[in-house]
């Protein structure tokens, strides 16, 4: 049903959050489940979310991540209109068990934007969106599409960006080992990235903030 104004007028703004808070809450957290998100961010982030969820439903309506799903929407559309006997899929998911050297046992999701198929060919887009191409392409985001390729045994996939300054491509072919990734889900390093903090909602409770100096 479409969201309308007291007038009658359709509300865009509502449907695009309605949207987004239901795609939102597809992805609630399970125990002992980890995101590929998780592997390339600050560890106390998925601590944060969990403790204090209120404060993540505060930042999903942010500008930037409406762009982002929209161009990612897009694209898909496009890719299915033009790329002929290709198949087209978003959002597909994997999932690996992790041995830890505790001996404990974590599982490993992810989700890839698209994913490309036709016969035994298969590549992974992941889509990023930034205020500029400087320094790109950026090492989190490498690391991230390196254990996309690690989740769902891709030879390669392509790093996809759109700025302002610059729309282009990065393919990437490596993939993590399971030993790498059971050494980034025990790693304690908060936050991972020192400009992590200049974008974190928690950063407002957190005791490692990192205050970036001025210049």
């Amino acid at each position: 049903m479409y969201a309308s104004t007291e007038g009658g007028e359709l509300d865009l703004v509502n449907l695009l959050y309605n949207y987004v808070k239901t795609e939102r809450e597809k992805h609630r957290r399970e125990p002992g489940v980890l995101w590929v998100s998780d592997l390339v961010r600050c560890s106390l982030k998925r601590v944060y979310e969990e403790r204090f969820p209120e404060i993540a439903l505060s930042d999903m309506f942010r500008p930037s991540l409406v762009i982002g799903t929209l161009l990612h929407r897009g694209l898909e559309e496009l890719l299915r209109n033009i790329l002929g006997e290709v198949t087209v899929q978003a959002e597909v998911e994997g999932s690996k068990e992790v041995l830890l050297e505790s001996g404990e046992v974590v599982v490993v999701r992810g989700r890839v934007d698209l994913l490309l198929a036709r016969g035994d060919w298969r590549v992974a887009v992941e889509i990023k969106t930034s205020r500029s191409d400087r320094g790109i392409p950026q090492e989190h985001h490498v690391d991230q599409v390196r254990a996309y390729n690690w989740l769902l045994d891709l030879d390669r996939s392509i790093l996809l960006y759109v700025t302002p300054d610059r729309v282009t491509q990065f393919y990437v072919d490596e993939r993590m080992s399971d030993s790498e990734v059971a050494s980034v889900v025990t790693s304690k390093k908060a936050p991972r990235y020192s400009w992590e903090c200049s974008y974190c909602p928690y950063s407002i409770i957190c005791p490692n903030k990192v205050v970036m100096q001025r210049p």
